[in-house]
């Protein structure tokens, strides 16, 4: 067993064996709480953009759907009248200063989310190790007038606007405890700061306040149908109807992502039969052309998909499902009223 799925038996199972950490945490407490205090007392003097930044993270390590409402926040913001751009740590990139990623970038350059994003968005994407760095560039490089940053909750060395939380609908915050005991990359009384707190769910989830989530953030909190777009071939382009998953039998599963378990949920309630294959690899792996099978039916991410458009592959069936976040009505008021409220920017 991997590393991430030990750790993640612990934080989200009946695994105990992490609580030998346990005499960390006060350590672990105090250094997040001074990291936290320090951006409080500090925010005046940190680089104050002449637009509005409106960070998408998380308080928990792995997948919470991150990516799909930074799709969705861009292309309703087109809708309204922004141009918005993204700025993204690009995991793995190999880049030493910020760099403006393009559809026909290297995901070993750039890394697979932020060209997803670009390709799926056609917005401005930069990439830094240092996301003010990623900042100045796209507002020097580019015509935008809302900054989307793709994660970046906890990096306090940029200054922001709006909040948006991910939250895991079904896996919630686990144990509730803090790296690594837990799953938290701060505690759960953060929520209490920020601005917007969404669950993506399925359509068979119900779209009730979850019992992790405080009473008190119910005004926050936001639950929004991801719904499946269709399936794409990967080498082709095609699109092709999602009947093809119950039409075909033994489809092969490839997910490299923080909770593929999300994926495979989605895959099922789309009809997807008994007699499948996963291969579940660690978060952001480089796929590789041997990690296709070489025959017969194969479904990935959209985020693992953009790794796999350069790879030499015999297989002609291998497919990515590209899904949508679809932002409730109450959330694009208050998210556009939070944008209007801030004097730097008006819609063009």
């Amino acid at each position: 067993m991997s590393a991430e799925k030990l750790f993640n038996s612990a934080w989200y199972g009946k695994s105990r064996w992490t609580n030998c950490f346990l005499p960390l945490m006060p350590l672990v407490r105090r250094f997040v709480k001074s990291k936290r205090q320090n951006f409080i007392l500090n925010k005046a003097s940190l680089f104050n953009p002449s637009v509005p930044v409106v960070v998408v993270g998380n308080i928990t390590v792995g997948g919470t759907g991150k990516s799909p409402m930074v799709v969705a926040l861009c292309e309703y913001l087109k809708t309204q009248g922004y141009s918005p751009g993204i700025i993204s740590r690009g995991y793995g990139a190999k880049n030493e200063e910020a760099l403006l990623v393009d559809e026909l970038s290297s995901p070993d350059q750039v890394g697979d989310e932020p060209l997803m994003l670009v390709r799926r968005t056609q917005c401005p994407v930069v990439i830094a190790r240092k996301r003010v760095q990623a900042l100045e560039k796209i507002l020097t490089d580019c015509n935008v007038d809302v900054i989307i940053s793709d994660d970046g909750l906890q990096h306090y060395a940029l200054n922001r606007d709006i909040e948006i939380v991910m939250i895991d609908h079904e896996r919630g915050v686990g144990n509730g405890e803090l790296l690594p005991v837990g799953p938290l990359r701060e505690p759960i009384d953060r929520l209490q700061a920020v601005d917007f707190v969404v669950s993506a769910i399925q359509s068979n989830q119900a779209s009730t306040q979850p019992e992790y989530i405080p009473h008190n953030l119910s005004q926050k909190f936001s639950c929004m149908q991801l719904s499946v777009v269709d399936l794409v071939n990967v080498k082709t382009g095609v699109v092709a109807d999602l009947s093809i998953l119950q039409a075909q039998n033994k489809w092969s599963l490839i997910a490299a992502i923080g909770n593929p378990n999300r994926f495979l949920n989605t895959l099922l309630s789309l009809g997807l039969k008994e007699g499948f294959s996963t291969n579940w690899l660690p978060d952001h792996y480089k796929i590789k052309a041997s990690d296709i099978p070489s025959h017969g039916s194969v479904v990935m991410t959209e985020k693992d998909a953009v790794k796999c458009f350069a790879l030499e592959f015999s297989n002609p069936d291998v497919w990515y499902l590209r899904v949508a976040l679809q932002l409730n009505n109450d959330f694009k008021l208050n998210l556009i009223n939070s944008l209007s409220n801030l004097t730097k920017v008006t819609p063009k």
